[in-house]
């Protein structure tokens, strides 16, 4: 990811996420060296991308996205390769991850890869008010996930 790809991501972040990262929030990992990946068709055009940062002798992954059109196509599990073989290169132990307890599609690809659920953050994501479907505002568990890379899948 370079800076020229910013608009793209954080279009694609916000149809994506009830909670976005914003635009600033994608340069600033840029900034901080941050790990920050997309993957494109051969036209250039950005169909999904990760943000990782190595924390002492692991790797968190922070966001991973794939355009809304684009899911369930084998794009979330190219990026986790990349995820995985750049925090091998880097010599991890391991990864970590949050995610929503309500995003089942990605807690399958999460396992897929051979991740474990090792504990929750109960309340964690905010949930915004949906007044078109009649939705307060709330909050939402996150599982936590990691993986000893000496454990990654394929």
């Amino acid at each position: 990811m370079d800076e020229a790809d910013i608009p793209r991501v954080a279009e694609i972040e916000s149809l994506q996420n009830q909670v976005p990262w914003s635009a600033q929030s994608f340069a600033d990992a840029l900034r901080y060296g941050w790990h920050c990946r997309v993957l494109k068709d051969a036209a250039g055009l950005v169909l999904g991308y990760c943000v990782t940062m190595t924390a002492g002798d692991d790797e968190e992954l922070l966001t991973i996205t794939v355009r809304p059109d684009l899911t369930r196509q084998g794009l979330g599990k190219l990026l986790m390769q990349e995820v995985l073989a750049g925090a091998q290169q880097r010599h991890a132990g391991q990864i970590f991850l949050e995610v929503r307890e309500s995003n089942q599609g990605a807690i399958r690809l999460y396992e897929q890869m051979g991740f474990k659920i090792g504990g929750m953050r109960k309340n964690y994501y905010p949930i915004p008010a949906d007044p078109l479907m009649l939705r307060p505002a709330g909050r939402e568990h996150a599982l936590l996930m990691s993986l000893s890379l000496g454990e990654a899948q394929p």
